[in-house]
């Protein structure tokens, strides 16, 4: 199994200097050029220009909300053309609208060098100066992933250093490696801190699932993504050297969704609600948390909550990770992570858990996937809860629904597996205690069932597996149609 540990980014190239003129307004700027206290993007177009980015900048330089009216643009099918730097960088109340998803559409510019369609930076550490009140709506941002391929660190929006950003009615399309970045500046180990963002009803569309992530967030203090689609997201790859147009290739990338600060003490990730959304097709997880071990931060990451989300037709359905080894047990600082009433099926990895303190999956209903779930890596779990999910024909390929390695404090109550397995009933076991010791663990209250024969245990100890017994409570499990009761020091 892929693990994620990689530093997030490297020193991001930027190209070119600043626009020229960005800051100085049309000399003869007239009525014709806002209409109702609001900049009309096209009318600040000059002959000359190579794209749409002057008359972007001429048009932020007038402190109004800026419009752009779909098909106006001066690029193919009147599409804005739009390409940003370091020095491009947003000021406060920035807000941009179009005419709508699919009417009005930003292109990124190939005129000149950039790293973005749109960049944000505070320049500052001190979130009592970070850029307030940018909003955009209405319209899509696109790259051309299809014809150039992957590029980890092309982006379409960067934001470092926000208070209340709002993107609603967004879209994201054939983007090369990030759609939406709400990071820490474009360098390592330079500060910011971003609050208090909310991505709404947006569409993030990978084409050819051969990009970095949808939306990638390396420090937050409150952010909802909610009924957002994010389809064919995020590259599988695995298989030899990277080539940037075979997604196939190169190491995977972690997700539709990516809560990954970066190495440092200052990264900041909590209050986190992602609801509500769908992810169809595509590599790596719905939604990777792969955070920092707890004890190695100023600011301890916590509360994240992951509902009422749909997972279908895709590599994984959640990741998460964080300490190292047993750092977990050893730890008093919990991730508070909730995955609660979610949808995932027809993917190969249901989830995978490692090194995590404070964890719940409730409620959930996990379907058709290849691969078993697993608690557990190669980092210690400690109280785990594992309550009320319902477990159907997971493990046709290893015939495993769920693997549980090193843990201390596992709670499995009230679940239902039902025909999980292989589909020729060679090999269908639920639960597999894997490897490593194991204590503090409840089995409660399970049903067991196979009506369709695929299924041949409940519960199996591998020989590597050493489960403290004294510490295990194991009651009013129940198994039917065909499962084996081979635990009854389980209470099984």
């Amino acid at each position: 199994m892929s693990q994620f540990n990689a530093t997030r980014r490297e020193i991001v190239r930027l190209f070119g200097t600043g626009v020229a003129g960005a800051a100085m307004l049309p000399s003869c700027l007239g009525k014709s050029l806002v209409v109702g206290d609001v900049a009309m993007l096209p009318d600040f177009r000059r002959s000359g220009d190579r794209d749409d980015t002057d008359a972007l900048h001429r048009a932020i330089s007038t402190g109004l909300p800026i419009h752009a009216p779909a098909a106006r643009g001066s690029g193919t099918g009147g599409r804005y053309v739009i390409g940003s730097v370091g020095d491009d960088n947003l000021p406060s109340g920035f807000k941009l609208t179009g005419d709508g998803i699919d009417r009005t559409i930003i292109a990124r510019s190939y005129v000149r060098a950039n790293s973005f369609i749109l960049y944000a930076d505070s320049g500052s550490a001190d979130t009592t100066r970070n850029l307030t009140g940018i909003a955009i709506s209405d319209l899509t941002f696109e790259d051309e992933v299809v014809t150039r391929g992957f590029s980890e660190f092309s982006y379409l929006v960067m934001l470092s250093g926000v208070t209340g950003a709002q993107i609603d009615r967004v879209g994201f399309r054939g983007f090369r490696g990030d759609g939406l970045y709400v990071g820490s500046s474009t360098v390592q180990a330079n500060e910011r801190h971003n609050l208090d963002v909310a991505v709404r009803d947006c569409h993030f569309d990978g084409v050819d699932a051969n990009n970095r992530n949808g939306i990638s967030i390396l420090d937050c203090d409150g952010l909802l993504i909610e009924r957002c689609r994010f389809e064919n997201v995020t590259r599988v790859g695995g298989k030899g050297a990277a080539d940037p147009m075979d997604s196939a290739t190169g190491p995977p990338m972690p997700g539709a969704i990516d809560l990954e600060p970066e190495p440092n003490g200052f990264a900041i990730i909590r209050n986190i609600v992602i609801r509500d959304n769908r992810f169809v097709g595509g590599g790596g997880y719905a939604v990777a948390v792969t955070l920092q071990p707890n004890d190695a931060v100023h600011t301890p990451q916590h509360a994240i909550r992951i509902e009422e989300n749909i997972v279908e037709r895709r590599h994984g359905g959640f990741s998460a990770s964080g300490y190292r080894d047993s750092g977990a047990v050893t730890s008093d600082r919990p991730y508070a992570i909730d995955i609660l009433s979610n949808q995932v099926s027809q993917c190969v990895k249901p989830f995978l858990v490692q090194g995590i303190r404070g964890l719940t999956i409730a409620q959930n209903s996990f379907i058709d996937c290849g691969e078993m779930a697993e608690l557990g890596y190669q980092a210690t779990n400690a109280a785990v809860s594992v309550r009320n999910n319902d477990f159907e024909r997971d493990g046709t390929i290893q015939g495993y629904a769920v693997w549980v390695r090193s843990v201390d404090g596992l709670d499995i109550t009230g679940n239902r597996f039902v025909d999980c397995g292989l589909t020729d009933g060679r090999l269908g076991i639920a639960i597999g205690f894997v490897e490593g010791v194991m204590r503090k663990i409840n089995i409660v209250d399970n049903r067991f069932s196979s009506p369709s024969g695929r299924g041949t245990e409940a519960v199996t100890i591998f020989h590597d597996a050493k489960v403290d017994r004294g510490s295990v409570t194991a009651r009013a499990n129940r198994t039917g149609h065909g499962i084996l009761d081979k635990g009854p020091t389980l209470g099984l």
